[in-house]
């Protein structure tokens, strides 16, 4: 389990904060230039509404956030691994609910939480009949990364969108992360690429990213 991680976790950062923490950010207004005139200086600034515009207003704090992952995975209980990375992570995740204490350290440390459970997560979807999984239905853990095609990955994405964040995931969400996993075979040799291993690993990897991205770990 740590060598996958090792080999997959350092795509993750980057997919943590890009997946989805754009679509944290407020709407640009419509064609207002930010210009300022007199009759505005000096008067208080129009109040918004966070929750409208999908803003996330507070974090969830270190023992939350475990519980939220294995929530949304559907996993019951915290492995053995899992918990030993939450011990090792813990002072990196938030110690509260301030959004502000949001940065680089919390996200790689949700990221590598997100890793253990999202290992939980693909070993029970294994062991299931494909019409009982949760996220995997239409995977085939026997194939490698070459025969998951884009329909079967997207399909994984929308049930985890639903799932992690509560929505589906928008055009520019599913492009970046089918272009992570275009680029994730493409690094891979060509005999890799057929390897069951693959696969799980992409999903493992495309899991851990949704799983730790800001729209999972806030509210």
């Amino acid at each position: 389990m740590k060598r996958i991680l090792k080999n997959t976790l350092r795509w993750l950062p980057i997919l943590a904060l890009l997946a989805v923490g754009f679509n944290n950010c407020a709407p640009s207004g419509g064609g207002d230039s930010g210009s300022v005139d007199s009759a505005s200086v000096g008067q208080p600034a129009p109040e918004v509404d966070s929750e409208k515009l999908g803003i996330p207003i507070a974090l969830l704090s270190a023992e939350q956030t475990l519980q939220s992952m294995l929530s949304v995975t559907n996993t019951s209980t915290a492995s053995a691994a899992t918990l030993t990375e939450y011990n090792d992570r813990y002072g990196a995740l938030a110690a509260g609910n301030d959004l502000s204490m949001a940065n680089g350290p919390l996200m790689i440390g949700a990221t590598s939480l997100a890793g253990e459970v999202c290992n939980n997560m693909i070993t029970q979807e294994k062991a299931a009949a494909t019409a009982s999984r949760n996220f995997y239905g239409s995977v085939n853990f026997a194939a490698g990364i070459s025969s998951l095609d884009d329909l079967a990955f997207r399909s994984s994405i929308r049930g985890m969108a639903r799932s992690f964040w509560g929505r589906n995931e928008t055009m520019e969400e599913y492009t970046l992360l089918l272009q992570y996993k275009n680029d994730f075979s493409a690094a891979l040799a060509a005999n890799a690429r057929t390897q069951a291993a693959s696969t799980s690993n992409v999903l493992l990897a495309l899991c851990a990213a949704m799983l730790s991205s800001l729209d999972s770990i806030s509210y």
